[in-house]
């Protein structure tokens, strides 16, 4: 996920340099020697050691749990945030007494708190990694919604052969639209607009099932 290409005169100075100005723990971290360095003949010829730092998902998982609980804090002191990993996946379950004030109406806070958190690791990182925040089961609850949802708009596509335009959605919501959708036949859908206001649109296609191949558009989680 990231990878530190450090110079000292020793291996272990060019390795306490990499800790030190990223606040490596035990265990975050694997050392690849380079070059062992060597000292020279009265000072004459020496060369630098160098060493590969590798930084693994313990430090990321530790920095992400540290940065959002510094957050939620303000509003719940006793907020308990659990981080695991999968891939380029990181996963936090958040449970706290306020956590209805911590979604927010539509899951608009908790959207919101994804999007920084995910700016945040992604700063850390030197590969893309992907953060799904969850409270109280809401994505669980929010899908058994977006069913019915999906349910009632591809009855009226099919019914009316028109299109539906749904609310607008985070990303995460919108890829289980499109998933919900592809288990309906005449129907196809893909995504339109901007953020914040991106929205998913449901259109009858009857027989056709390559209008997917154009307008089914992958949303990141």
């Amino acid at each position: 996920m990231k990878k530190i290409v450090e110079k000292a005169p020793t291996v272990e100075e060019a390795v306490e340099k990499v800790v030190e100005k990223y606040g490596l723990g035990e265990g975050e971290y694997t050392v690849n020697v380079l070059e062992k360095g060597f000292h020279g003949i009265f000072g004459l010829f020496s060369k630098e050691a160098v060493v590969e730092v590798q930084i693994n998902k313990a430090y990321f998982e530790r920095r992400l749990k540290e940065f959002l609980t510094e957050i939620l804090q303000v509003v719940d002191p006793e907020v308990k945030i659990t981080v695991k990993s999968s891939g380029r996946s990181f996963f936090v379950d958040v449970e706290s007494e306020n956590v209805g004030r911590l979604i927010g109406k539509h899951g608009k806070t908790m959207g919101a708190l994804q999007h920084i958190v995910m700016i945040f690791l992604n700063r850390l990182s030197d590969t893309k990694l992907n953060v799904i925040l969850d409270m109280g089961d809401y994505r669980e609850k929010r899908k058994k919604s977006l069913e019915k949802i999906v349910e009632e708009a591809v009855k009226k596509a099919i019914s009316e052969k028109t299109k539906v335009v749904l609310d607008p959605m985070f990303s995460f919501e919108r890829k289980m639209v499109h998933k919900l959708v592809r288990k309906y036949r005449g129907v196809i859908s893909y995504s339109v607009g901007v953020e914040p206001y991106r929205r998913v649109v449901i259109e009858y296609s009857g027989t056709r099932r390559e209008g997917r191949r154009k307008h089914d558009i992958k949303e990141s989680i």
